[in-house]
């Protein structure tokens, strides 16, 4: 492992980052019970003498033993993170799974994931819940996400959040931002429930959400209820919006050959379009930055455009730990000033303006309500999440008997 030339006497390069503005909050993009196990194969790969600094930098970033005074402000998770959960340590949830059936000895496989799910989201809160406390409720909120299979059914939605919203104060339900989604977060919001809006990539959708969830809570006020420790983000998944094949495809259609920099740049430019939005409207949610990827490569140098040209953003950046991994082995980030009022460079914008794709993504009016269902990358992400839900279930069928195996209604 080679260490990047980033740390400098005013820290680590997320350290430094995060300076750029107070409001900025780096968050963990996995479960919280994978970090020691990520955190031991770092310290593996590197070098003999990299590896002191390398675990001093990693305990700045998350201190199990003083959490409250670690970098990490938040968690976020879904699906596949936490089937990555499971994965880590596949005869701890077996076993756990032994023990659940025997004093539940009525519960079909469906009940047992549910049960099983919630219990890797309430240990993860209880990791969290100091930096919680120490914050006065400002930070360390983990996103539960209702069953990604439901993503476009309300009731269902709600049920869901309803269950997980009691597992612990700190958790804030991970909602999908389809067209039923809406007022799901709405409600939530209305009873000061914290919420993520997720599967969102489009300013349309984040300006939406916002609404709903600025009219939820003038509802809550208006009940007088319990906003103790209420947050709200909207999640932006960038790279996944960027790396659609629609976005190429229609490029092509429109005369226009995008390089990996137009694409990498006009996440960058839909980012910095909800930014100057939420400013501009003073909405109560926090936008959040996810799917964030390395790259481009300049003159040689390995960047990441993604935190570079958003720095000094009021926003969430939620970091997994493969892009963790490559941001402190890699980048050489020529440092992180405030860039997020800075204009994407015009030629670009002409470019990627003529494409129907980016102007969906970017415009205010690009994607009406009724037609969020139909993102592309909305699509694609919730058959991933579904699937990895369905393998979730798959694991907990593995470990009990064939008689329990009762289908999903």
């Amino acid at each position: 492992m080679v260490l990047t030339d980033n740390r400098t006497s005013g820290g680590s390069l997320l350290e430094r980052f995060a300076a750029a503005n107070p409001g900025t909050e780096i968050w963990w993009d996995s479960s919280p019970l994978v970090f020691e196990t990520w955190r031991a194969k770092m310290l593996d790969a590197a070098t003999p003498d990299d590896r002191w600094e390398l675990a001093e930098e990693l305990l700045r970033l998350w201190d199990p033993e003083n959490p409250a005074a670690t970098l990490f402000r938040g968690v976020t998770t879904n699906p596949p993170l936490s089937l990555a959960a499971i994965r880590d340590d596949p005869s701890r949830w077996a076993a756990w799974i032994d023990a659940y059936r025997i004093a539940n000895p009525q519960a079909t496989v469906e009940e047992t994931f549910w049960a099983l799910y919630k219990e890797i989201v309430r240990l993860g809160a209880e990791l969290f819940r100091p930096v919680y406390e120490s914050t006065g409720y400002r930070h360390g909120h983990i996103s539960a996400q209702v069953d990604p299979r439901d993503a476009f059914d309300t009731d269902a939605m709600l049920r869901q959040a309803s269950e997980l919203a009691v597992l612990s104060p700190n958790v804030m339900i991970k909602v999908p931002g389809t067209a039923e989604g809406l007022p799901v977060l709405r409600e939530l919001t209305r009873r000061g429930i914290s919420t993520n809006c997720t599967l969102a990539y489009t300013v349309s959708q984040f300006v939406a959400v916002a609404e709903e969830v600025q009219a939820g809570l003038a509802d809550a006020r208006a009940s007088d209820v319990d906003l103790t420790g209420w947050k709200s983000v909207v999640t932006d998944m960038c790279a996944r919006w960027e790396n659609a094949p629609e976005f190429a495809s229609q490029g092509l259609e429109s005369g226009v050959e995008l390089s990996a920099d137009d694409r990498r740049w006009a996440g960058i430019a839909v980012f910095k379009q909800a930014q100057r939005i939420f400013r501009r409207r003073a909405y109560p949610s926090k936008m959040l930055l996810c799917s964030v990827r390395m790259g481009p490569v300049v003159d040689g140098v390995t960047r990441c455009w993604h935190l570079e040209h958003t720095a000094g953003a009021d926003a969430v950046f939620t970091l997994p730990p493969a892009f963790l991994g490559e941001l402190i082995q890699e980048c050489r980030s020529p440092g992180f000033d405030s860039r997020i009022w800075d204009q994407v460079p015009a030629e670009v914008m002409t470019r990627l303006r003529k494409v129907p794709y980016f102007r969906d993504g970017y415009d205010l009016d690009g994607i009406a309500v009724d037609k969020f269902d139909d993102i592309p990358s909305l699509q694609s992400t919730a058959r991933e999440f579904a699937k990895a839900t369905e393998e979730m279930v798959t694991f907990v069928r593995d470990q009990v008997p064939p008689a329990s195996a009762v289908p999903r209604r």
